[in-house]
Formats: C-alpha cells, structure tokens, sequence
C-alpha cells in the first residue's frame, strides 16, 4: 500500500509547470489570466455544451470541416483569427449566444498549456474569477487522491523568459484560497505577489503587467477590469472530461463545466 504523502501545492510557470504536472501525475490548473482562463469560463457559463481546446488555428479550421456547426473563438497577438466567429474575449462572449453549442478554442499560449498537461491526473483552468470555485474542488480532488496540485502561472509560450506577472497574481489568488500547505520552493514567489496584491491592487497589477498594457494598446480594456474580478463566477469549473483526436492528427481537450470529481485520469 502506497504510503499517504502531505498534499502540497505547487507554483510552477510555463512549460516547466506542465511537465512537472505530467511527471507527477498531479492535479493541474492553468492559469491565463489575460485572457483565456476567463474566457473559456465565461464561455462555460454562457451555455456552450463543450469546450474543444486545440494549439494550432489550422487545428480549429480542420476541426470545423467535419463539425460544421462549431464555433471557432481564439485569437493570435490578442486579435480574433480571422475567419473566427469571436474572438478571446469574455466581454464579447458576455453578449454573444452561445447556449448549447459546441466550442474550440485556441490561444498563444494558454491553449498551449493546457495540451501540454495532458497526461497530469486532473486538469482544470482556474483565474481570478473562478478562484473560490476551482479551489474548493482542486483541494477536493488532491486530497481525495493524495496527488498535489500545481498552479501553473501561463507565461508566455512564444517567449519563454518572459515573466507574465498577470498569471502570477491570478495563481497566488488561487493558492491562497486552496487551504493547503504551499510547497516550500512556491513560498517566495507567492509572498511576493501577496504584497503586490496588497500594495498596489489585483487590478492595477493586471493593467501595469507587460500584457496588461498590450491590451489597452489593443482596446481591451473592459477585458482586464473584468479578469480582475475574484469570484465573479461562482459556479463553473472548466475540467478536462475527454482527451479528442484531430482530423489532422494531434490532439485536443475537451473541457466541461462539471467538476473535477469527473475529470478522467491519462
């Protein structure tokens, strides 16, 4: 019988976070605070039936082929794709109908993420506004199966030395809510970003972060103030529920809003 170990959680960025989720087959959540955490949140709780995550837009276009009555919502340096329906926006979505409809959803760099963690034992995608909900159950699953939990701050995936301190403040947000011993080496960054929080503010640290200003520059501005909202959603959890081939090969994953208790172990 496997001895029971002490349920820690850990903060670990990029595609450092993802492997180390793989390799320790723990309950990961992915953290892409501008935007896509939000966005495939909102999207759950406007009423789309699933969430299709893939990496490439061409992944999106093929996927549409065969499913012609899907909707295509992503975006590439912040701009809806062309030939998208919306773009990665939870204010757009807000207004938009999407009650029963099947979504995929790519982005630079969270969708990324959230592939590459497929192999950990749970997946979800956890931000600001969803902070309460996912900790609850996140905390529930781990200890339920005595894995850890790492939160995984996005960064950046076409420049990896890149320090995305939006990500950073939406997982110590989430950290702070797991009730949960932190992983020692997770300490540091996590106080750091506690009196960031305090000092300055979670919004004015999302719109004074390097991506925050990109987006102002792009006129998303109403996109920041409501990513910076703790606990606006009280009641999804977007969970992996199914790993989906690719007509193209490759693969996507397919998000629910239900709970981790459902989530299917790689």
């Amino acid at each position: 019988m496997t001895p029971l170990r002490r349920v820690e959680v850990h903060l670990r960025p990029g595609e450092d976070g993802c492997h180390w989720a793989r390799e320790h087959k723990a309950v990961a959540v992915v953290v892409d605070a501008l935007r896509a955490s939000a966005t495939i949140t909102c999207l759950l709780q406007q009423g789309a039936a699933e969430v299709l995550v893939v990496k490439e837009v061409d992944e999106a276009y093929a996927y549409r082929e065969t499913h012609p009555d899907t909707l295509l919502v992503g975006e590439r340096g912040g701009l809806k794709v062309d030939g998208f329906d919306f773009g990665n926006s939870p204010t757009e979505l807000k207004r938009a109908d999407v009650r029963g409809r099947r979504v995929v959803f790519t982005s630079t760099t969270g969708a990324q993420r959230l592939v590459d963690c497929l192999g950990a034992s749970a997946i979800t995608v956890g931000t600001t506004i969803n902070a309460s909900a996912v900790a609850r159950q996140v905390s529930a699953k781990a200890l339920a199966e005595n894995v850890p939990i790492v939160i995984i701050p996005a960064g950046l995936a076409t420049d990896p030395s890149v320090v995305a301190d939006e990500d950073w403040l939406g997982a110590t947000i989430l950290a702070a809510r797991m009730g949960l011993p932190l992983h020692q080496a997770s300490e540091a960054p996590f106080q750091q970003y506690q009196r960031l929080i305090q000092s300055t503010g979670l919004l004015a640290g999302f719109l004074q972060s390097s991506h925050g200003q990109n987006l102002v520059h792009l006129g998303f501005s109403d996109d920041i103030h409501v990513c910076a909202q703790v606990d606006l959603i009280t009641d999804i959890v977007p969970t992996l529920t199914a790993v989906v081939p690719l007509p193209r090969g490759g693969q996507g994953v397919h998000l629910e809003r239900g709970t981790v208790e459902h989530a299917t172990s790689l």
